[in-house]
């Protein structure tokens, strides 16, 4: 699986999306508006993670845990326990997707990342890919769907704890845009802590492939 596919099934209970429906453009534009007000306040989060992927019937096809870390703007690191380790990191200009267990490393540019994937719009409140979705929300929660012509057809459902700021995320949700959705709760969350920058820079390993999409 690619890194951005890795973002669309970052999935035994099946979560319902909020279907998009039609509704007035001037009360998406305000429901984006309040989204991007929860975030402003949030300049690092991290957390553990779990997470369950589950096929088009709603039957369960993976379960994982790993630990993730935003820095805002522009910083992720995304990492999968054993036995389905993987590894993300997009440093502000690259994302870099690791599979050790076919010893391959993924490179795309960042910015076509993001216009592929709604999960790396949590990175940055200005990026010109949030004209690309429609935003609704219902109570603590957020739904990101695809407009038509954008180029992902991933839908996104962000909830929130509680209001205020920072923002207090809770669970995210991705459907594929093929039936397959992907439940992350997250836990043990840090919110606005100093972090550790070697996080976000990748370090290549030795002896290992490079596929540099950029």
């Amino acid at each position: 699986m690619n890194a951005l596919k890795l973002l669309a099934a970052v999935g035994v209970t099946v979560t319902t999306l909020v279907t998009a429906t039609w509704f007035p453009a001037e009360a998406g534009e305000a429901d984006r508006q309040t989204l991007l007000q929860r975030l402003e306040g949030l300049t690092t989060l991290e957390a553990d993670f779990s997470q369950q992927v589950t096929d088009i019937n709603g039957e369960l096809v993976q379960q994982l845990h790993g630990r993730m870390a935003i820095a805002r703007p522009n910083l992720l690191y995304w990492q999968t326990d054993a036995p389905d380790e993987t590894l993300m990191v997009a440093d502000g200009q690259s994302l870099w997707y690791y599979n050790p267990f076919v010893e391959q490393v993924t490179v795309y540019n960042q910015s076509d990342a993001v216009a592929q994937s709604p999960l790396l719009l949590l990175l940055d409140g200005d990026s010109q890919a949030w004209r690309d979705y429609d935003v609704k929300s219902e109570a603590n929660s957020f739904s990101l769907q695809p407009k038509a012509g954008a180029a992902s057809a991933q839908s996104l459902q962000l909830v929130f704890a509680e209001q205020g700021a920072p923002a207090q995320l809770q669970r995210i949700i991705l459907d594929d845009g093929q039936g397959q959705i992907s439940t992350i709760e997250l836990e043990q969350v840090h919110l606005n802590k100093a972090l550790d920058g070697k996080l976000f820079k990748f370090d290549m390993p030795e002896g290992i492939d490079l596929d540099d999409q950029r």
